[in-house]
């Protein structure tokens, strides 16, 4: 009886042990298993928060939360990213360089889908009335705000691979530096995000990989000097922290209400 028992004991064992892997079991090239994720009308959540660092102490002024949404790529569009759908919103502190972030910086929305993107927030001129939206013939993840938004995006392929070939590995862990010409020769949403082409200039980076090999935290800094031009003290920076959540969720951006979009007269190339 006491074989039985055993021998029935280790059976189940053995059937548990052969079926967990195939449950559990994530590729273990990070690259693959994100490409895993990228099936059509799927995507990831994400969290930015931008951070001015000095002598005195980290101070936060911009949060994005949104969503990007996979999908068959657009000429001139996001690459393997369809849509994304972006909040930002902006803090205002006391102080010279706050005061100079503040002159391109506002509460913002912006969704952008292929190569048309839609921007909600202040503007250089008003809206007509009625109007709250203002479609823009290119793609502009991030919108006015994107210089101070996370410009490294490990949610494409391309950039995750030279983000992992560029960085020492410590655990799930990836340190290292990119230059912003890499990016921009990788990067299909960096080239959007970017008002202008700049390859000067490069980020440090942390990224972390989470049990499932997919991203899950991206910190990058990089000095202050790159957009403030000169500050207090030669050696502030500013850190952008991006969070992952809900690989893989059901994700479907869409247009904001027509009768709320201004639409500027198409050019005859559109």
């Amino acid at each position: 009886m006491k074989r039985y028992i055993a021998g029935l004991v280790g059976a189940v064992i053995l059937a548990s042990a052969a079926a967990t892997p195939a449950q559990a079991a994530a590729p273990a090239d990070p690259v693959k298993a994100l490409k895993s994720q990228m099936a059509v009308g799927k995507g990831v959540k994400f969290t930015d928060v931008m951070s001015f660092v000095e002598l005195a102490g980290k101070t936060a002024f911009l949060r994005r939360t949104g969503v990007m949404q996979y999908g068959k790529p657009v000429k001139g569009g996001m690459g393997d990213i369809l849509a994304a759908d972006i909040n930002a919103d902006y803090t205002q502190h006391n102080g010279p360089v706050f005061k100079t972030i503040g002159i391109s910086l506002a509460d913002e929305h912006t969704i952008s889908i292929g190569k048309i993107s839609y921007v909600k927030g202040e503007m250089p001129k008003p809206l007509p009335k009625g109007k709250s939206w203002l479609k823009v013939r290119a793609p502009m993840p991030g919108g006015s705000s994107s210089i101070y938004c996370q410009q490294p995006n490990p949610a494409e392929p391309a950039t995750l691979q030279a983000l992992i070939k560029g960085g020492q590995k410590t655990g799930r862990t990836y340190k290292g530096s990119i230059s912003k010409a890499r990016l921009w020769q990788v990067s299909p949403w960096y080239r959007a995000a970017s008002l202008l082409k700049d390859n000067d200039g490069a980020l440090d980076y942390e990224l972390t990989l989470g049990p499932d090999n997919l991203p899950q935290r991206l910190l990058t800094t990089f000095p202050a000097t790159e957009i403030l031009g000169v500050t207090l003290a030669g050696d502030d920076v500013f850190t952008i922290e991006t969070r992952f959540t809900g690989w893989g969720s059901k994700i479907r951006v869409t247009p904001p209400p027509a009768g709320q979009v201004y639409s500027p007269k198409k050019r005859s190339d559109d």
